[in-house]
Formats: structure tokens, sequence, C-alpha cells
């Protein structure tokens, strides 16, 4: 029996998700080690143009069911629309993305569908016919090869991919449609859309510094965060940011994280201060093009994407660094 691959697209209404090419890229991945085949699952309000151009880009057919009231995220709508569709086109593996709304339902999908879910996956391994699943474990500190025996049209394995693990790829082959377009209604009391709060990212200059300077928990206290101020203080154009943990605990703003969860980077230089590096975090900064670790810690896991490692105490460092800048700034005889 041919195996198939399902890619669940995420998409804005009128965009296709950056998040929908990097599962792409790992199906093409996961293809080599299955000859599966390919195909894509749309839900939406109106479907068919997004699914014309995931169809003439890459080949791929395209599963797209319109329903009401999925404009936004409707979780009870969009598990029960899913799991009609994937159950009449037999998939052996169904990849998501590991978005809030993919977390959502892919263990409920798994669930429905008879199957087994792993989540967060980073990477794919085979040894000999058995593929292995990668995945980060203990923030980061890990790393996990998961397992699902007896995958089959029956019984699917369900993979959330963790953004930014693969590059996203984005094809362009203007091939002839292959469409199967639907439409469906399925009602839901129990859950009503009540409205969108802005990202807490939003306002941020993240995204366009050319230098970043970014504190973890190394910084100790709410009030060390001024070292990472300072230090961004030596650097035109530059922005602060924070590991996650350092804004679950209040010290640091919401727009300022970095990471998957946060805001993605790619500035020239990025300088992570008391920052252990959790795997979100590195992928969130995975297209810095020089980057510099401060940690006293040297089993920290974010010096193994380090162009420079620096193992010292950053609150006495810091200081140091940027009264040696002043004096390389300041011209001699003054």
């Amino acid at each position: 029996m041919t195996e198939n691959i399902a890619i669940i697209t995420a998409h804005d209404g009128k965009n296709i998700s950056t998040s929908t090419w990097e599962l792409y890229a790992f199906a093409k991945k996961l293809k080599v080690h299955t000859t599966a085949d390919i195909c894509f699952f749309l839900v939406g309000e109106d479907t068919r143009k997004l699914a014309e151009e995931i169809n003439s880009r890459t080949g791929c057919p395209a599963i797209a069911a319109d329903v009401p009231n999925t404009g936004n995220y409707h979780g009870e709508i969009y598990k029960k629309t899913l799991a009609h569709l994937l159950a009449e086109h037999s998939n052996d593996y169904i990849l998501a993305p590991h978005s809030i709304s993919g977390m959502d339902y892919a263990p409920a999908l798994s669930i429905i569908l008879n199957g087994s879910c792993i989540t967060g996956v980073e990477d794919i391994k085979a040894e000999g016919d058995v593929l292995y699943f990668v995945r980060a474990m203990f923030n980061g500190k890990l790393q996990a090869d998961m397992q699902s025996q007896g995958v089959s049209n029956s019984s699917p394995l369900i993979l959330t991919l963790q953004p930014g693990a693969f590059k996203p790829l984005q094809p362009n082959k203007k091939l002839s449609p292959k469409i199967i377009h639907g439409r469906f209604d399925f009602s839901e009391d129990r859950m009503r859309y009540q409205g969108k709060l802005p990202s807490p990212s939003q306002g941020s200059n993240l995204a366009k510094a050319e230098v970043i300077v970014s504190g973890g928990r190394g910084i100790e206290e709410q009030e060390n965060y001024q070292f990472i101020e300072m230090l961004a203080t030596i650097f035109p154009r530059a922005a602060t940011g924070a590991s996650r943990p350092i804004c679950d605990y209040g010290w640091a703003p919401y727009k300022k994280q970095v990471g998957a969860t946060g805001t993605i980077v790619s500035p020239k230089l990025y300088i992570a201060c008391g920052i252990s590096g959790s795997t979100q975090h590195l992928q969130g900064i995975r297209d810095s093009r020089f980057i510099v670790v401060i940690n006293k810690d040297p089993t920290a896991p974010i010096f193994q994407v380090a162009d420079v490692c620096i193992v010292e105490d950053l609150i006495k460092f810091i200081p140091i660094l940027v009264e040696e800048s002043q004096k390389r700034k300041t011209p001699k005889g003054n």
C-alpha cells in the first residue's frame, strides 16, 4: 500500500504561512526514507486560491475545505473538519506546525484517528528501516530520538514541527492544479470566537536591529538588566532582547523576547548574556550572522552555536568591556 504524508497548511486566509513551507521541507526529507506521496490539506472560509497556489508550486495534490466561521481558528470546528478529511484520504504521516493552534488540534487528531503524536520535532534520523524523530527535552539540555511503531494508514503518526527547525522550501514550479475542493458546515456551540489580542512582540524593533544584546537568567535579578542596556549603547542601531524565562519573571517585557515563541531575529551581531540556550531560543537566532556568548557556565548549550565564547560573569565583564570601548572611542589627548 502506498504511503502518504499529509501537510496541514497554515495560512491567514490570504497568504500561506512560512511554517507550511518548513513542513514541506520536512516532508521532502521524510519522503526520501518512506517513498511516500505528499498531499496538502487546507481548512478555511475561502481556500481555493490558496490550494491552487500550493498545487501549482509543488505539484502535490491539495485537498481544501471551505467551512464557515473558520476565518479565525476555531478548535472544535477545525478538528472535526480535519478529522473528516484525513479519514477520507488515508495518511501514514500527518505534519502540523508546532504553533498554538497546531498544539491544540494535533494531539486531538491522534486520538480521533487512532494514531500517535510526537510534538516539537526538530529533525529525522534513519537507522536501517527504522525512523527516529528528534526532539529536545529538559529545556533543550538533551535530545531524544522518538520512534512510533506500527505507523500505517489506519494508525497514523502525527508530528508537530518546531518553528525554525527546517529552512522553508518555497518552490515555484507553476504546474497544472490538481485540487479536491469541498464545502462543509460543522456547527459547534461549545466555543465562540471572542476576538484577537495583539502579540506582545508588536512594537518591538528586534526584527530590524543590526545588533541585538539579549539577557537571560544569568543576570540573576531584574536590576541587572541594566547591564544588557549598557552594553547595547556601544553599538549603533542596536536593540535589547531577552530570553523567555526572564520575560516570564517580569524582568523584561514580552515584546523583547527572542526565540521561536517570541521574535525570530537575523541581526549582523547577536550577543547573548547569561542565556543557557533552550531549543526555542536557538531556533530564534539561527539566522544571526555572528553570535557572541557571555556566560559563566562553560557547559551552556548556546556555546555550541557561538562564533565567540566568553566564559565570564557578565555582571563583572560588561562594565569593563563598555569602559574599554569608550576609551577607544575617545580621541587621544582629550
